[in-house]
């Protein structure tokens, strides 16, 4: 491993443990109202607009809430997807029929009940990423698994936005060869069209 490997980990662990410890420190008031702004930016996407089928993500206690977008796009008739985590560091795409249909996951995560129906990365039109943080190149900054890169891998470049809190987008993320970098950013406070290449 050469200095640089050491010093990009070192950084992406420094930028990791800030960023959780914002949302961490975000009341829920707070979190709520964001959520609400980040609902209306993701709403006036014509990426959103025109997708028939979408994956968005349960988000954790902190986490960019997106589930009253969800329940919005389930009440137009749009075919939602979640991540489904299998084993090996791998995801798949599980239809979210309502926002009532839960089970309890580990840590207390909400997951879907058994007997869901999936569909390939290829087919939908638009994915909804998490992330701990993003720079305007595109860069994003998981949680260190690499579920989402791995997913992300089969999902054409256009189709990938992060929705974020406004304060996880920061000045630089380190990137390796397997990063996925993201089309879009959307925040509660605006969109940002990543500036690649």
């Amino acid at each position: 491993m050469t200095e640089t490997d050491i010093s990009s980990s070192e950084l992406k662990k420094e930028i990791r443990r800030k960023m959780l410890a914002l949302r961490r420190a975000l009341s829920d008031d707070e979190a709520e109202k964001k959520a609400d702004r980040l609902t209306e930016q993701i709403l006036s996407l014509p990426e959103y607009q025109k997708a028939k089928r979408i994956m968005a993500f349960l988000a954790m206690k902190g986490e960019s809430n997106l589930d009253r977008l969800i329940a919005l796009a389930l009440s137009e008739g749009k075919e939602v997807y979640v991540p489904v985590c299998l084993p090996e560091r791998q995801m798949e795409a599980g239809r979210l029929l309502d926002m009532d249909h839960f089970v309890k996951g580990p840590l207390g995560l909400r997951d879907l009940p058994k007997g869901y129906d999936t569909i390939t990365p290829e087919e939908l039109d638009l994915v909804l990423v998490p992330g701990v943080a993003c720079d305007r190149a595109g860069n994003r900054l998981g949680m260190g698994a690499g579920y989402y890169d791995r997913y992300l891998s089969r999902v054409p470049l256009e189709k990938r936005v992060a929705a974020l809190w406004d304060f996880q987008v920061v000045e630089a993320i380190p990137s390796e060869p397997f990063d996925r970098k993201m089309a879009k950013i959307v925040t509660d406070t605006g969109i940002i069209v990543t500036k690649r290449g």
